[in-house]
């Protein structure tokens, strides 16, 4: 994975200075590369938008895809794991040789570190030409044409009992039952039967097909017709993913949708939904929840559109604050008990200190992709949300979302 001159390393272990500077160079060499093509592609945002992002981008998922269904199992965690077991094992033959008194071991840490920032270097310019030139395209509320103003208080009331009748309309007390795959949670709140590996994977399969479907329904996304980016694989390292509080994500280098195992029916149209967006090109936070949203609210699924309506409840949540309205206690007992189902899975993880190497981790990488907000940037989808009602408040009511009020 990693090209080197064996007399070069071996002169850096014993603490060759003119070799570290070289590795250190040639680290920010690369770097420097990567930050160069982000900095041109930002320089003309509708240029991305209009040939990479929805041109040349697209085919690379799309190649992928083809190696992606030849395997049931997910590349992404092969990748993670060659990555990691590189360094570890390189890290325990440097400590052995420390201990064995062949060399000292600040040396070989010093080694390590400069290799892990040179293959960081290498990645990112990878990344960067795979999927993150993304992050630079034209704003999706720019090149969709969504209004740009301040909403009026009996239009943002109008939004909220949109949202509030698509959550009402879509409950059953077991949403994903009958004719919807992967059966549910109870309206009580009582916990899903387990499903074996093999069912959760078909119930992970009809879903995605069923968010595939709605898609290519969608005018907003025309330019996905006809390419196929294959299927979301179900993760082996489930339990580990599910301590981090990671519900699915998709990466670059493999062209994957990877989804934790043992999501609750109302959370797993919607994970799969926003990591499907981030596939599709679709790399900031907050446009990938807007995007999930969307297409989970205007699927043929019952379950897969409850998933999307309790995600949009964070707005109900906004409008609340800012005293326009009262909405969440008129949803009743099952809606309200799902959303805070939700929210505390989305809170939960293996401890304070955990999350804060998480967030920390994902916010420099936002922050390194010139998305300024950083992790607050997820909370941004309430205003596109609100934006898309706005744009199309003038549709009649079968044709609205959810079959709202709004004319």
């Amino acid at each position: 994975m990693i090209d080197y001159d064996p007399e070069e390393f071996e002169d850096i272990e014993g603490g060759g200075g003119a070799s570290v500077r070289r590795l250190y160079w040639r680290a920010i060499k690369t770097l420097l590369i990567a930050l160069g093509i982000q900095t041109i592609a930002g320089l003309s945002p509708t240029a991305i938008d209009s040939y990479y992002s929805r041109k040349l981008y697209l085919f690379i998922p799309w190649l992928l895809a083809k190696l992606n269904r030849m395997a049931g199992f997910s590349f992404s965690e092969i990748f993670f794991l060659l990555l990691v077991g590189v360094f570890l094992l390189w890290g325990l033959w440097s400590a052995l040789k420390a201990f064995r008194g062949q060399t000292p071991i600040l040396d070989s840490l010093k080694v390590i570190v400069l290799y892990a920032i040179w293959t960081a270097s290498v990645l990112f310019v990878i990344f960067k030409l795979m999927w993150g030139l993304n992050y630079q395209r034209l704003p999706l509320a720019e090149g969709a044409g969504f209004e740009d103003r301040y909403a009026k208080t009996e239009e943002l009331n109008q939004i909220g009992l949109a949202i509030v009748n698509g959550i009402r309309n879509n409950f059953t007390p077991l949403p994903g039952s009958g004719s919807n795959p992967g059966g549910g949670a109870a309206a009580t709140g009582t916990a899903e039967v387990a499903l074996s590996a093999e069912n959760e994977r078909l119930r992970i399969l009809e879903f995605s097909k069923v968010i595939d479907h709605s898609f290519l329904t969608l005018d907003l996304f025309n330019e996905l017709d006809g390419w196929d980016f294959g299927p979301p694989k179900l993760l082996w390292s489930s339990p580990m993913i599910r301590l981090l509080g990671v519900r699915s994500f998709y990466l670059p280098f493999t062209g994957e949708v990877s989804v934790q195992g043992g999501l609750a029916t109302i959370d797993l149209p919607f994970a799969i939904a926003r990591a499907k967006a981030y596939q599709r090109g679709f790399a900031r936070e907050d446009e990938a929840n807007f995007v999930a949203y969307l297409v989970c609210i205007n699927a043929v699924d019952q379950a897969v559109r409850y998933s999307g309506y309790l995600h949009g409840a964070k707005v109900l949540e906004v409008l609340e604050r800012s005293g326009i309205g009262r909405y969440l206690d008129s949803l009743g007992e099952g809606p309200r008990r799902h959303i805070s189902q939700r929210q505390a899975g989305a809170d939960w993880m293996l401890g304070s200190l955990t999350r804060s190497i998480v967030d920390g981790i994902f916010n420099l990488h936002l922050r390194v992709n010139r998305v300024v907000q950083g992790t607050k940037s997820a909370d941004g989808d309430a205003g596109l949300i609100v934006s898309y009602y706005l744009t199309y408040k003038n549709r009649t009511v079968s044709q609205f979302p959810g079959g709202s009020v709004v004319d």
